[in-house]
């Protein structure tokens, strides 16, 4: 069958699609559920793992993530803004997710990495999950990748009780993971009537957009995974394993970060009509309110006591207890830098963003390895925490330049948030974070 989209005009969905604050709740859930299983995966390796195998995993995780990532700003994002074309759109996905998977499981056969292996043979089906997961949410009936989430979750969590009992090994636990979720996301694609054949049918003008948003995408956000991975060459799989094993803890912090970034962005959006004053206490308070909720988290890791962090890490505790004031640091410094951005895209000011993104991805690489190869795991770590301050700094102080420079131009009569504007300044709803 084929899964029902929304009309383009925005005006009517397919039938028993959820109104869009029940289908904003239901996306927060299966975001939820998303991450709850990715941080199982984690704690169960990091447990059972030495720290060069912990290290050999974040390393096969990322490179899911960068995939991932780019399946999506160079394919997922443009099917949802423009709401046909969702069958066809899968042969790209599948294209990508072998281009991606077949180096990666390359080079763990090369180098001896099951993890590597696991997850490249899995990544062409774990991508075309992930892009049916995010056209169900935001195009079709939120409550199918409901399912869908579920039915991984499942699959993962029977995995990981496997290896905490002993019954496997870590790389099989990684292995039920991947390809748990490879063979839903395929499963789910027949069923909805998509095309899996690999190709790239698409004008030079779509092809030409689609590889401008890829290499934006590894300059920005991608950077993170790049920059691991070099760190992985540069300066060993141990120094990432307990980076990553410090990172595990920190996993519901993560989790409440992306929550809140999925809300900040419609919050400020309410405020974009009123003035300067009113925007710059709205971005100040809900920097606040997320601080808030991740300040006593962040804390809580930081002093986490030695006989839970040996419950939870193993072995590798140890190692990850001397890095984790820094990362908490890093955690804590997110939430400004998420503020900005999200300011600057509902001003849509995407030259600004775009700019900055590739100015902090371009630093980010040289020197988190830099300090990786210089200091180990603790200079990687405090790096890390540097270029979190430098970020939030950047964002959100590039947010309220830019809302300084628009009070300047702005008419001392504008209208507020309270007020409905004229009809030639009536601005058009931002579209969701993407």
């Amino acid at each position: 069958m084929t899964v029902p989209v929304r009309s383009r005009a925005g005006r009517a969905g397919p039938p028993g699609a959820p109104r869009r604050g029940r289908r904003a709740l239901l996306a927060l859930v299966v975001g939820g559920l998303s991450s709850g299983g990715n941080l199982l995966v984690a704690v169960t390796v990091t447990r059972l793992e030495s720290i060069g195998g912990v290290g050999e995993f974040a390393l096969a995780f990322s490179c899911y993530v960068l995939g991932s990532g780019l399946v999506r700003s160079m394919v997922t994002e443009a099917t949802l803004a423009a709401g046909t074309g969702v069958a066809t759109a899968t042969r790209r996905v599948v294209l990508l997710g072998v281009l991606c998977g077949g180096p990666v499981g390359a080079a763990g056969v090369a180098y001896g990495s099951p993890y590597l292996v696991g997850v490249g043979l899995a990544l062409p089906g774990l991508v075309l999950y992930d892009h049916a997961k995010a056209v169900a949410v935001g195009l079709g009936v939120p409550s199918g990748a409901l399912w869908q989430e579920a039915t991984w979750g499942a699959v993962t969590g029977c995995a990981a009780l496997a290896g905490l009992l002993g019954l496997v090994d870590a790389p099989w636990v990684v292995a039920g993971w991947a390809v748990g979720g490879g063979v839903v996301g395929v499963v789910v694609a027949v069923r909805r009537g998509y095309v899996l054949r690999p190709g790239w049918y698409v004008d030079r003008a779509q092809r030409r957009v689609a590889l401008g948003f890829g290499t934006q995408f590894l300059l920005t956000t991608g950077s993170a995974q790049v920059s691991l991975s070099a760190v992985a060459a540069f300066a060993g799989t141990p120094v990432v394993g307990a980076l990553s094993a410090g990172r595990t803890l920190l996993g519901p912090v993560n989790l409440l970060l992306s929550t809140a970034a999925t809300l900040t962005l419609p919050y400020l959006a309410r405020t974009r009509t009123a003035s300067r004053s009113v925007r710059s206490r709205a971005a100040v308070r809900v920097s606040l309110l997320v601080a808030v909720g991740v300040l006593p988290m962040t804390a809580a890791v930081a002093l986490l006591p030695d006989p839970l962090g040996r419950m939870l890490l193993g072995g590798n505790w140890e190692l990850a207890r001397s890095l984790l004031v820094l990362l908490a640091l890093e955690s804590l410094f997110a939430v400004p830098a998420a503020v900005g951005f999200a300011g600057l895209r509902v001003e849509q000011a995407s030259r600004r963003a775009i700019l900055l993104g590739v100015l902090l991805g371009g630093l980010r690489v040289p020197v988190v390895v830099g300090a990786a190869v210089l200091g180990g795991a603790v200079g990687a770590a405090g790096a890390l925490a540097a270029l979190a301050l430098v970020s939030a700094v950047a964002w959100a102080g590039s947010y309220l330049l830019l809302l300084r420079r628009v009070a300047g131009h702005t008419p001392a009569h504008r209208w507020d948030a309270r007020s409905h504007p004229p009809a030639h300044r009536r601005h058009h709803p931002v579209p969701p974070m993407g």
